[in-house]
């Protein structure tokens, strides 16, 4: 009694682990003889992971057209070299390598799992497309210097420090990567939003301090002032500072941070246009001028990642899926809202090399979708105008463009 009673456990739990993973079967067909991975062959196979359903498993059967005839030792010599091609198929496209597998008791065939999907913000962050500004500043008193998109930073005296606490009494250097244009971001593959938000930028920059070769740092309470080169619709913007998780920049809010117009300081123009520093020649125009130039002022509190950003209201959210037609590699995918500075990411699917996606995206927007890869020394580009809400779907099949047919189109659509 008690083994019939476990009998029927056994068949039970089988029957709800079936249920739950859904242990599919299915075959991929080679031409008779052929040991390689032809069109037909890759279909094959894709179509059998797009089909399969997330957390579920598909035991799949090599076959070769004709080859009914062949030896057991012939056919199992076949199948293993086509089972590590298929699996290889299955890396490329995304897949881990734990959930494809390979049998080899008898005539191979693999065990494939499907995940359920997670999604990562898709490229990598790449500062050589964008060219550095760099500063001399006097550690000991008052210094600013306007960057070439027109912000100005203003440094008090004594505010750094080497990382071992010793405060700089030298000259020291200041590093800014500029992001002006929409462009700059695309090129540097740089987004403005963060999870479940979108972000409206007045301004992006990477600040790096260095005395020599060592790098240096912002004194504990010790902030600074950047004058944006933005004279109207000021309001909501706030400071948020950039960390870099996995290639790309997660944006943290400083809620105690405001920003406000403000004039530049006269007093403080005077002195610097009496200093005979280098870094301090840029400033060109008459006290007039500086009188009537009004700016978004904002304090920077960190080195490093700064963004002057705001939340964009969404009233009715939409979500875009983006497919990619005919890729074997990651693709960089952004969104760009035609009426505001906002460049949002798309999201990578774990489970599929050419798919990506962006959820809670303003309806009613138009926006300009950017799917892009350097190659060689130009690139794969993909790209649409949409009207966000409009759509659900969408396929883009990437082309080559040259580095300057890239830059030229995106910076002819974009700003």
């Amino acid at each position: 009694m008690l083994k019939f009673i476990k009998f029927l456990l056994g068949v039970v739990i089988s029957f709800s682990c079936l249920a739950n993973n859904g242990l599919h079967l299915n075959k991929i067909s080679f031409p008779t003889g052929v040991i390689k991975l032809t069109n037909s062959v890759k279909q094959q196979a894709s179509d059998i992971y797009t089909n399969l359903p997330e957390r579920n498993f598909t035991r799949i059967k090599i076959l070769g057209f004709g080859e009914e005839n062949n030896t057991k030792s012939v056919a199992i010599k076949l199948a293993k070299k086509r089972a590590f091609l298929i699996r290889d198929f299955f890396l490329r496209i995304g897949c881990s390598g734990k959930d494809v597998k390979i049998d080899l008791a008898g005539v191979p065939f693999l065990i494939l799992f499907k995940p359920k999907a997670k999604y990562s913000v898709s490229g990598k962050i790449s500062l050589d497309n964008i060219e550095q500004q760099c500063f001399t500043i006097e550690t000991k008193k008052q210094s600013f210097f306007e960057t070439e998109g027109g912000s100005f930073f203003v440094f008090q005296a004594h505010s750094f420090e080497t990382k071992y606490g010793m405060p700089l009494i030298k000259n020291m250097n200041i590093c800014i990567w500029e992001f002006q244009k929409k462009k700059d971001m695309i090129v540097s593959q740089v987004s403005s939003s963060v999870k479940n938000e979108v972000l409206e930028t007045a301004s992006t920059f990477y600040i790096q301090c260095y005395q020599g070769d060592e790098e240096v740092k912002l004194k504990e309470g010790k902030n600074y002032k950047i004058y944006l080169n933005r004279d109207k619709d000021i309001d909501g913007f706030k400071a948020y500072y950039g960390k870099v998780r996995d290639g790309n920049l997660v944006w943290i809010e400083d809620k105690r941070s405001n920003t406000y117009f403000s004039m530049l300081d006269q007093v403080e123009i005077r002195k610097s246009k009496n200093k005979k520093v280098d870094s301090l020649q840029i400033f060109k125009m008459d006290k007039d001028t500086f009188k009537q130039k009004k700016a978004l002022l904002l304090s920077g509190k960190k080195m490093g990642w700064i963004n002057c950003d705001r939340t964009v209201n969404i009233e009715i959210p939409s979500d875009l899926d983006v497919i990619l037609d005919s890729i074997n590699n990651e693709y960089t995918v952004r969104l760009v809202l035609h009426n505001k500075n906002a460049i949002i990411p798309g999201l990578a699917s774990s489970n599929f090399i050419n798919f990506y996606k962006f959820s809670k995206i303003p309806s009613g927007q138009l926006a300009y979708l950017l799917a892009y890869r350097e190659c060689g020394e130009g690139y794969m580009l993909a790209h649409s105008q949409v009207m966000i809400g409009f759509i659900k779907s969408i396929n883009l099949k990437p082309e080559y463009k040259t580095k300057q047919e890239f830059e030229y189109l995106i910076d002819s659509f974009l700003n």
